[in-house]
């Protein structure tokens, strides 16, 4: 009966064949064939067949129920991504990435030693070997030079041999790695009272984003960032805070996901660890010190601290990293193969104390633009709506008692973790940039952790002297009336 119905699915596979193409130099890709779409489907519903296990097995009964419908809000956000680039843009990195995964795929096929052999090298290796030819096809030259966007091509093609180089299956299930990986972060951060109690609307905020789902649910290199960050930061403090359950395999699982992230994109493994340092101040001073004030004043003291050793190394060995950034600024602003509305930070100055004059604006300009008028073309429209949201949730902060609002993330080693991580990375991401098509998708993953702080509220313990304080104040009044 299966190889009945199997044999049925092919034939009306067949039926439905579009010729829909793109063609990348000599390699033709396919994308919507009767068959890409029985792959696309069988892995949706395998990949939920995942997510209810997991669901299944969670121990968090208040985190469970999102499970399933982060997946769908995943997959069709990394559907619609699948389609911007290929209708819209024609092309791109995205399906770069897919089309070099290919090549690597059919290595595999043709050659599989060869394939080992490409998988730990590129064009900077010495005695490097071009192992590919007309049967396999050629990996897109820019790729293939740039060796972090070929590493992650190199990630994807292992997909291929699931999905039979469907493009679509391969988004559902990267989809799925994207859902586990975003849960486990919201449910470490729920099982930490991080969340608002008994407001919900900063948890769906957390985890269903537009834009976070739409740049960050398919093939591309954000996605494997998000989902090494997500999966790293859980493990980070739970070793830190001895609750992993198995040590030694929490360090392994530690140094993959770091060499992932060295190799795509290093400078985020600086963007990880002055965070942690910084939370872990939180954690030192509090066992050091009782009195509050001698907690406060240190922590002030040991940032200071921080940002002159940051201050002295960018001044000495650190003059490479600013003649880099500049390098950088300067091509996304002066190179017209890149293509897309640019924004300017005024005159920049590489210098250490020019450097310390951008940093307001270009934290701001990472966070909260683009805005609505700035953000009209396809590709931008759910960054403009989300930053008038962001606003908004700003306005709140500040409005509603902002001061006991920064007491709780001074004192929360999480929240002061992704304090740190957000002003760290807004900066770096808002400092080079300069295109708001990059910076939308280098600042994607901190989306969570902005929503994170803008909906802070004040500790238990505080609401509950402050409704003390209230109901004492009212009696007194109410005791002078009747006297």
């Amino acid at each position: 009966m299966l190889l009945n119905f199997s044999l049925f699915a092919l034939q009306w596979s067949k039926r439905i064949d579009t010729e829909f193409s793109v063609i990348s130099e000599t390699n033709k890709l396919t994308f919507f064939t009767g068959l890409d779409i029985l792959l696309a489907i069988f892995w949706f519903f395998i990949c939920l067949l995942v997510v209810n296990y997991v669901k299944n097995v969670s121990t968090n009964d208040n985190c469970s129920k999102y499970f399933v419908p982060v997946f769908i809000f995943k997959v069709f956000f990394g559907f619609i991504f699948g389609i911007y680039y290929l209708l819209v843009i024609g092309g791109g990195d995205s399906i770069a990435f897919f089309d070099c995964s290919v090549r690597l795929t059919n290595l595999l096929y043709y050659n599989p030693d060869f394939f080992w052999l490409e998988l730990f090298q590129n064009q900077d290796t010495p005695n490097h070997v071009n192992y590919f030819t007309s049967e396999t096809g050629f990996p897109p030259g820019w790729i293939r030079r740039e060796n972090e966007s070929y590493f992650s091509a190199k990630i994807f093609s292992f997909l291929n041999l699931v999905t039979f180089n469907c493009y679509f299956a391969g988004q559902v299930i990267i989809a799925l790695l994207c859902t586990l990986s975003t849960m486990k972060l919201f449910i470490f951060f729920e099982e930490n009272n991080i969340f608002p109690q008994k407001n919900n609307r900063a948890k769906f905020l957390f985890l269903f984003i537009p834009s976070l789902a739409f740049w960050c649910s398919g093939v591309s290199k954000d996605s494997i960032i998000m989902i090494c960050l997500f999966f790293g930061i859980p493990i980070i403090f739970n070793l830190i805070n001895k609750k992993s359950n198995n040590r030694i395999l929490s360090i392994v699982y530690l140094f993959i996901l770091s060499y992932f992230l060295i190799q795509i994109r290093s400078f985020m493994l600086i963007v990880l660890i002055f965070p942690v340092l910084f939370a872990l101040n939180v954690k030192f001073v509090k066992f050091l010190f009782k009195n509050k004030f001698a907690q406060r004043s240190v922590r002030i003291f040991i940032f200071l601290m921080g940002l002159g050793f940051i201050f002295i190394y960018l001044g000495t060995s650190g003059q490479k990293i600013l003649k880099e950034a500049e390098i950088i600024q300067t091509d996304f602003q002066q190179n017209k193969s890149y293509q897309g509305k640019k924004y300017s930070l005024g005159s920049t100055n590489f210098t250490p104390t020019g450097l310390v004059r951008a940093m307001p604006l270009s934290i701001v300009t990472a966070i909260f633009r683009p805005f609505p008028w700035e953000a009209l073309s396809p590709g931008l429209i759910l960054n403009g709506l989300e930053s008038v949201i962001l606003i908004y949730l700003l306005f709140q902060f500040l409005r509603k008692r902002p001061e006991k609002r920064f007491a709780r993330i001074r004192d929360s080693e999480l929240l002061t973790f992704s304090l740190y991580l957000v002003m760290i990375m807004a900066f770096m991401t808002g400092f080079t940039s300069i295109i708001f098509g990059l910076l939308v998708r280098l600042r994607a993953p901190l989306l969570p952790f902005i929503i994170l702080l803008l909906t802070t509220e004040p500790n238990l313990e505080e609401n509950t002297d402050l409704e003390n304080d209230e109901s004492s104040t009212a009696e007194t009044k109410l005791s002078q009336i009747y006297s």
